[in-house]
């Protein structure tokens, strides 16, 4: 498990505000990804909600990742060299990201158990940056794009969820470690949607956000499921910090 010296109260407007520009003007080229109605893709016409969906795998890398990739490698010293551990989703952006930056990465995949990261850290001195469990990452992936006439200086992921849905009854967010959620659910959070239900989407078989929330701490589970994005072996601190 990680050790992760940062408090909820670490995620602020002001946090956010900054993380807006820093993403917003990224030369690694994130986008407002569109919203549109489920209707218009796979959900049945004569369902009587109204239901969008807002299309992340349309940023550059593929995933939602690199908005908090965006915000993680501008506050990191460039050149630096760096290592990662990643099903897939968070390694391409950090690949990206690396290349574009001109930093050494290693990215590494786990087969079955999750690598010593400590050891990595220093058999090759690099920086290790994590894929979910990181205040930068989790800011970014909260970050806003373009201001909105109604939010101020606010915007983000959820903050863009809001431009087109000011109030929505319910957000469903994917969750693996929790980044993700965790940013989104700040981000509506703060821009004052207390009736708004979050609700994060885990497989059955890679639920240790929902275990975490059981056990009131941050746990581990050996992870089963086709969607290797969404099955890390163990949730975030952060992340669970703040989803709690």
């Amino acid at each position: 498990m990680v050790d992760v010296p940062v408090s909820v109260e670490a995620i602020t407007l002001d946090l956010l505000r900054d993380a807006r520009e820093t993403v917003r003007t990224s030369p690694l080229g994130v986008i407002d990804t569109p919203m549109i109605p489920w209707c218009q893709t796979t959900l049945p016409l004569n369902i009587p909600c109204n239901i969008l969906i807002k299309l992340e795998n349309m940023q550059r890398t593929g995933p939602f990742k690199i908005r908090g990739v965006a915000n993680q490698f501008a506050r990191r010293p460039k050149g630096a060299h760096f290592v990662t551990v990643s099903a897939g989703n968070y390694g391409k952006s950090f690949a990206y990201a690396s290349k574009h930056y001109g930093s050494k990465g290693k990215g590494v995949m786990p087969e079955t158990a999750l690598v010593s990261k400590s050891t990595l850290i220093q058999e090759e001195n690099m920086t290790f940056l994590h894929s979910y469990d990181d205040l930068d990452l989790i800011a970014g992936h909260a970050s806003p794009l373009s201001p909105s006439p109604t939010l101020s200086l606010l915007g983000s992921l959820g903050f863009e969820v809001l431009e087109v849905m000011p109030q929505p009854d319910v957000v469903v967010v994917c969750c693996g470690g929790g980044g993700l959620l965790a940013g989104v659910a700040a981000a509506i959070k703060l821009a004052g949607c207390e009736k708004t239900r979050i609700y994060g989407l885990e497989p059955e078989g890679a639920c240790t956000m929902y275990k975490s929330f059981i056990e009131k701490k941050p746990v581990g589970m050996d992870t089963k499921s086709i969607e290797s994005g969404l099955a890390p072996p163990f949730a975030g601190t952060l992340p669970y910090e703040l989803c709690h």
